[in-house]
């Protein structure tokens, strides 16, 4: 009822303050370019960010506090997500850093919208091969139940382009130093893969197979523009800006009482290449990619 009353109060497209709560799943570095974006397109409005550090009862606890306030939800990844909607189901909700949201009960309905966090595998591992012609077995570490979809379509376009990928799922972080090892140990891959998978994002994760995968001489292949920054060779995925920009402009229609029906969006692409490692590793990118880069770092 809380929330009802509020929208009404807000129906007026001059009643444009609000207050907004970024939820985040976790505190991901790879995922701040896009918060920054977002809160640069709500500037007008209070924002405040709730880090639920992957736990599900943190979560409940942090939405537990927000409940009948006049709040605008965004939610970062997954985790958060879900339980936003679980526990607040009647506050305006705009979700983002989601790979399949109809797959985790999230479709736009009045009040709730917001940006999927996916462009086609193909078109990633196409770039991929652009920037890097003469890696033909792509390593991937990945956790089934956060990625497993992602992983069975990239290896069916990994097929299409006459590219091995070789696949190590774990389930749980404790698996994931052992199964890189395999991976890097000798002719095994030529290139490592991070996807988009929870897993492998925190600080230490990161720079584990960075590192290990520099030691080993074999590229890392990213899906984040700030995974090249520290230094990943190459990346095509969601402009995580753009991203938050749009995540900010929902934000803004939902404060102004939109309660229309507004499709969840698709984020822009952007391919990202990381020369200074290509240097190192001895990787001669094509010309051609380097002109088709939105950055060369």
């Amino acid at each position: 009822m809380a929330a009802a009353a509020w929208l009404m109060a807000v129906g007026a497209p001059e009643a444009r303050a609000a207050d907004v709560a970024v939820l985040k799943s976790s505190d991901v570095a790879a995922w701040r370019p896009a918060i920054e974006a977002l809160r640069r397109t709500v500037a007008g409005h209070t924002v405040t960010e709730y880090d639920f550090r992957g736990d599900r009862a943190v979560a409940d606890q942090v939405l537990a506090g927000l409940k009948g306030k006049p709040v605008v939800l965004v939610a970062v990844g997954n985790l958060a997500a879900q339980a936003a909607r679980a526990i607040l189901p009647d506050a305006p909700l705009v979700f983002c850093m989601v790979q399949e949201p109809a797959k985790i009960g999230l479709a736009a309905a009045p009040g709730v919208t917001g940006v999927a966090f996916s462009l086609p595998v193909k078109n990633q591992i196409a770039a991929f091969r652009t920037v890097n012609p003469r890696a033909n077995r792509i390593g991937v570490v990945f956790n089934p139940a956060n990625s497993g979809a992602q992983i069975e379509e990239a290896a069916k376009a990994a097929d299409l382009l006459r590219i091995a990928l070789v696949a190590r799922p774990v389930a749980g972080m404790s698996e994931i130093p052992q199964a890189v090892r395999t991976l890097l140990a000798g002719d095994t891959i030529d290139a490592l893969w991070i996807p988009a998978d929870p897993m492998l994002l925190t600080d230490a994760t990161r720079r584990y197979l960075l590192t290990e995968s520099l030691k080993a001489g074999k590229p890392v292949y990213a899906f984040s523009a700030s995974l090249v920054a520290e230094g990943a060779l190459v990346s095509n995925g969601p402009d995580l800006a753009s991203t938050g920009a749009q995540v900010g402009e929902l934000v803004n229609r939902l404060a102004a009482g939109d309660r229309t029906r507004i499709d969840v969006q698709v984020p822009r692409a952007e391919l990202v290449i990381n020369n200074r490692i290509a240097g190192k590793l001895k990787i001669a990118v094509p010309a051609e990619a380097l002109k088709a880069a939105g950055r060369v770092l």
